[in-house]
């Protein structure tokens, strides 16, 4: 960890504090709050935040902030992505101490409503494994001088600590995921092999023993009664079909896709048709690709659930910068926007939420269309 570095023994119990105060049970959410609140503190910065890389190691997927309320957060306007001199740090992993930003030709300038900013401090926050989860970014120092070696050691040191506690984390977080999904897995076994077995052997008996009455009226409720029985299996096995989905969040998304509408085939007994852009496995980042798998659940749900339809058509492409997901059915079809459920609000404030859009054409006995768009590098 470097300490020996460190020579002020208040600094270095400074530092000892701020690591014991982020050994937390947090989740990773709050944990990545608590880091950056914590490191700017340590050095006495006005401004700081954490800057979450992506998949690709190229940009920034989230941005953590410490010193700004709400509102001026949300004057600033969209998170930066990586650009300019954040853009350079991802690129170069490694610290980055500046006495004057507006000096510095890799910096790229504020955006409006952006409060002025002039000391800086840029440290890698690396895992155990070396990977480089993010970046902290401190600025202006609160006595207004600019940040010393020590301060750069500080942070350097406080990150290599804040990298080790996001892994720890993020391993009970999978581990909690795991033994989720093993849970969720034993459900759909025992709802498959046990309760839609002994719901067929009711409806069977039921079955059999209509030819031997003669009341119309019990006849009537027994065939009620297995209509019923139809469609609480109908639903178990569309219940399945979403817990299945879940164990396939580490497949890439272009089989993901073809996994999922597969399903709905050999589940369901709906026939899916599906086609793919190559290569678009490569076009996604991984939040987009997460988000787009979980649209196309929701529709293909909707399909099953309401649209009594025996064919389904699975496009997903690109349009620009979109990434679109068409899919028809030749359901009976209904009127959109009229009692429009929570599924297609859902679907359509999902989309907006990614600079897409989701639109609906249906008619009565003429099946449904649902075109649902979204940034492909959200």
């Amino acid at each position: 960890m470097a300490f020996h570095k460190i020579n002020d023994p208040a600094r270095l119990h400074a530092l000892i504090d701020a690591i014991l105060l982020i050994e937390t049970d947090a989740d990773l959410d709050e944990l990545l709050s608590l880091i950056i609140e914590t490191a700017s503190r340590l050095v006495g910065a006005r401004y700081g935040a954490l800057g979450v890389i992506d998949s690709t190691g190229e940009s920034l997927v989230r941005f953590i902030t410490f010193g700004l309320d709400p509102e001026e957060r949300a004057k600033i306007g969209p998170e930066p992505h990586g650009h300019g001199l954040l853009g350079e740090i991802i690129r170069e992993r490694k610290t980055v101490r500046l006495d004057d930003l507006a000096e510095d030709p890799r910096s790229s300038g504020f955006p409006l409503n952006h409060p002025p900013m002039r000391r800086f401090l840029g440290v890698p926050v690396a895992t155990s494994d070396g990977h480089i989860f993010g970046n902290l970014y401190l600025t202006d120092p609160m006595d207004g001088e600019v940040f010393s070696e020590e301060d750069e050691q500080l942070t350097e040191a406080f990150g290599r600590a804040a990298g080790l506690v996001i892994d720890q984390e993020m391993l009970r977080s999978n581990m909690r995921e795991l033994t989720l999904a093993e849970e969720r897995e034993r459900l759909a076994r025992d709802l498959h092999d046990t309760v839609i077995q002994r719901l067929f052997g009711v409806g069977l008996a039921l079955q059999t023993s209509l030819p031997k009455i003669d009341d119309e009226v019990v006849r009537e409720r027994i065939n009620n009664v297995l209509d019923e029985l139809d469609a609480t299996i109908h639903e178990i096995r569309t219940t399945i079909f979403e817990i299945d989905q879940d164990r396939l969040s580490g497949v890439k998304f272009e089989e993901r896709v073809k996994t999922l509408s597969a399903e709905i085939e050999t589940r369901l007994g709906v026939l899916a048709d599906v086609e793919v852009k190559p290569g678009i496995n490569d076009m996604l980042n991984s939040q987009c690709a997460q988000q787009c798998v979980q649209a196309l659940r929701e529709i293909l749900s909707n399909v099953v659930r309401h649209s009594h339809a025996t064919a389904v058509n699975v496009r997903v492409g690109t349009v620009g910068d979109l990434i679109e997901i068409v899919v028809s059915d030749n359901g009976v079809g209904f009127t959109p926007n009229v009692g429009s459920g929570r599924g297609v609000r859902n679907l359509t404030s999902r989309a907006r939420e990614l600079g897409g859009n989701c639109t609906i054409k249906s008619k009565i006995d003429g099946g449904t269309t649902v075109r649902w768009t979204a940034l492909r590098k959200v």
